[in-house]
């Protein structure tokens, strides 16, 4: 039993989180975590809920990410036009941010403030200004 605890203790410390808003603790590793459909649950704009403004210029986004390291986002921009973008997506080096490249685009990055199974929450710059997105699956 005993040679039991020591591996299982060392696959929990590696699965621990290092977000700031958590979790503490998780049996499951990041990209286990991260793998999923997300969808926009609350939009704070340099600390303003800005949920509504946003849900109303991105109607129905969708963003999903594969275990392949692709993704493919898609929204109705304005609840006119429909949107849809497929890149390729990788933590950083120290797993903090989500770096994400559209195809033809440019890099760009998240910095990941809570990631569990069913709650991903990002922190970016946008227009130079902090926006907080969370996300629910």
């Amino acid at each position: 039993m005993k040679k039991l605890i020591l591996p299982l203790l060392a696959i929990v410390l590696l699965n621990s989180c290092i977000y700031e808003d958590g979790p503490k603790l998780s049996l499951r590793s990041k990209t286990a975590r991260l793998l999923n459909t997300w969808y926009i649950d609350k939009v704070y704009e340099e600390g303003v809920d800005k949920t509504e403004d946003y849900k109303s210029v991105y109607v129905n986004y969708k963003l999903e990410i594969k275990s392949d390291n692709n993704y493919d986002l898609s929204y109705k921009a304005g609840n006119l036009i429909n949107y849809s973008e497929t890149g390729t997506w990788k933590f950083s080096d120290d797993k903090i941010n989500l770096l994400h490249t559209p195809k033809n685009g440019s890099e760009s990055s998240w910095k990941i403030l809570r990631l569990k199974n069913s709650e991903f929450w990002t922190e970016m710059s946008l227009n130079n200004k902090t926006v907080k997105v969370y996300f629910k699956d």
